[in-house]
């Protein structure tokens, strides 16, 4: 999808431009350009704009040319970043609240356990070398 659709979708969907957007229901983290052939070639479908609803008819590998990647950043990705990271979970029924509080506190103690297991191997290094 060239850029121009992809702008002509948004406002299209969202006229205000207030939502947030998503893509596999995680937040956009940045939008960068890169080569087409960076991180792999890219991957483009043909479409035929003629026919409505599914109209993939093709696809094709470009290695030519530039490529706009939008780059996501899930919460858990952010957790690996900063434990503490403060969530919220207002917008939530209770039980929803509860298996996501869950969930983001596995990994919380997932990353203190692995920064603990970090600086216990930086300590030993350390000590070694003395």
């Amino acid at each position: 999808m060239k850029t121009k659709e992809l702008i002509r979708q948004l406002q299209e969907a969202d006229p205000s431009g207030e939502d947030e957007v998503s893509v596999g229901n995680v937040d956009i983290h940045f939008v960068d350009r890169e080569p087409a052939y960076y991180d792999g070639c890219l991957q483009v479908l043909v479409r035929d704009e003629a026919q409505n609803g599914y109209n993939i008819t093709g696809a094709k590998l470009v290695s030519q040319g530039n490529k706009v990647v939008i780059h996501t950043l899930s919460i858990t990705d952010a957790l690996w970043d900063n434990a503490e990271l403060p969530i919220d979970y207002s917008g939530l029924t209770e039980g929803q609240a509860e298996r996501y509080k869950e969930t983001h506190e596995k990994v919380r103690q997932e990353v203190r356990d692995c920064e603990k297991e970090l600086e216990q191997g930086h300590n030993a290094t350390n000590l070694l070398s003395k």
